[in-house]
């Protein structure tokens, strides 16, 4: 059975994410044709984008050549290649038969494409994943119009043969790349010198590559569990903007509006402002649905997510949320204390804490209430407005039943730092290892992202503090 060489980019180049994880073993014979094949298709354009899909693809072939199709199930592989819960329920999440459909669909390209003189075929028949291979006829070698014939073939042969031998040695000699002896000694041409730097590089290469593959799938895999256990099937999510509306009204009045009066609507009639001119203006502000282009940017970006379950996503103005949805489902909240007061119900799970000060003499900013060696009490703005801060909090509802995203910033800057930060995988990998438990979820954690506010919009934002879990006592 004739199949295609093995390439560098598979078998050295390649590294599936699910590489040491115990019950995953490579097939006994890493030579076989099976396996190599299916390391070509996994490095391929067709698939090598999708990390995931290389790895589901890799263990149902591994599993089938070690004669294990036992563990070829929907449930094992929610949970070995999805990193589902032991006990989860397939007819919950339905996310092995959505990946398998993109699987076969992308197989199918890779053999009418890169795979289509492979002699090896693969196929994930439907209503099942245990993989089928089957040979194919090796392709007619095609004839050009201008081949030799076989005169002429006949001619090139006695021309050969009547050059005399030392002028071959000669010829050979001045070939680059081949050592030719001179005074007893062989010498090292440019040629061979070229060879060894092209090789040198090809190494570096191929290792840069391997390093480069194994990050982007780790990387991958982690925000998979950060999105997946904020966008679930079980739970509705509900993603909200800042009440920007609010936010000009308390600069008006000078105070802020309590999360108690804001939940049942009584900040828009019993605020004092007898002394303003135009109170009832004023108290219309907090009634009027302004949000920030900022905020509205990153729910565009969430609701592209692939973890995102459609049917249960939803964008809820802050002064429609209820707190039921704060007990029985996922919430992601943008924007500071000030301009969505619901973020007050976990304040007492924050390590760092907003603070508005309508005095302008007296900074406003991120309060470090359990500051370390080193490190500030208070991240504000005041006499460095070029800089700006933001949070990213993970932390649990109000019932533990599902999770809390907080998105917020000092200004529109420091929201849009901390949303450019938490939308970046390779920013956000180290943070969620450290928060990964054993169980393959995440603990709650908390960020402190800083940046340059240029023109209000941030620079590259990068990590200032970062905190793993709750406070003490929490």
């Amino acid at each position: 059975m004739q199949t295609l060489e093995t390439s560098l980019k598979a078998t050295q180049g390649f590294v599936s994410r699910l590489d040491g994880v115990p019950g995953v073993e490579l097939p006994i014979n890493a030579e076989d044709a099976r396996w190599q094949l299916a390391l070509r298709i996994a490095a391929s354009g067709s698939l090598g984008r999708s990390g995931l899909l290389s790895d589901f693809l890799l263990y149902i072939v591994g599993r089938c050549i070690r004669g294990r199709t036992e563990e070829i199930t929907e449930q094992r592989i929610g949970v070995i290649v999805f990193g589902r819960a032991e006990d989860y329920d397939p007819n919950d999440d339905n996310i092995v038969r959505s990946y398998a459909r993109k699987l076969r669909k992308r197989i199918e390209e890779y053999f009418a494409t890169e795979g289509r003189e492979e002699t090896l075929r693969l196929e994930v028949p439907r209503g099942g994943y245990t993989p089928i291979f089957s040979d194919v006829a090796p392709p007619s070698p095609r004839i050009d119009d201008g081949a030799f014939s076989e005169e002429t073939e006949a001619q090139e042969s006695e021309t050969t043969k009547s050059v005399a031998p030392e002028k071959l040695e000669i010829v050979s000699g001045l070939v680059p790349g081949v050592p030719h002896k001179a005074d007893g000694r062989f010498r090292i041409s440019p040629g061979m010198i070229v060879a060894l730097l092209v090789g040198l590089l090809l190494g570096v290469g191929i290792m840069l590559l391997k390093h480069s593959r194994l990050m982007e799938s780790r990387r991958e895999a982690l925000s998979h569990i950060l999105w997946g256990q904020l966008f679930s099937r079980d739970h509705d999510t509900f993603i909200v903007p800042s009440d920007d509306g609010l936010v000009i009204m308390q600069r008006l009045i000078e105070r802020p509006v309590p999360l108690t009066e804001y939940m049942n609507g009584s900040y828009r009639t019993s605020v004092k402002t007898d002394t303003e001119p135009d109170a009832k203006e004023i108290l219309k502000l907090g009634g009027r649905r302004f949000t920030s282009v900022v905020d509205l940017g990153l729910a565009v970006h969430l609701a592209q997510l692939r973890e995102v379950v459609p049917e249960r996503m939803m964008v809820r103005y802050a002064h429609d949320l209820r707190i039921y949805d704060l007990r029985a489902g996922n919430v992601i909240l943008i924007g500071s204390d000030e301009a969505n007061p619901w973020i007050e119900l976990f304040r007492p799970q924050l390590h760092f804490r907003f603070r508005f000060d309508p005095d302008p003499d007296k900074p406003s900013g991120f309060v470090n209430l359990y500051p370390r060696p080193g490190e500030a009490t208070l991240y504000s703005t005041k006499g460095q407005e070029e800089q700006t801060y933001g949070i990213i909090a993970y932390l649990p509802n109000l019932t533990k039943t599902g999770h809390v995203l907080i998105v917020a910033g000092l200004n529109a800057a420091g929201t849009e730092a901390a949303a450019t930060f938490l939308l970046d995988p390779a920013s956000m990998m180290s943070t969620l290892q450290r928060a990964r438990t054993t169980d393959g979820t995440l603990q709650p954690f908390e960020l402190l992202v800083g940046a340059g506010n240029v023109a209000t919009n941030a620079s590259t934002p990068t990590v200032v503090l970062e905190r793993i879990g709750l406070p003490s006592g929490r």
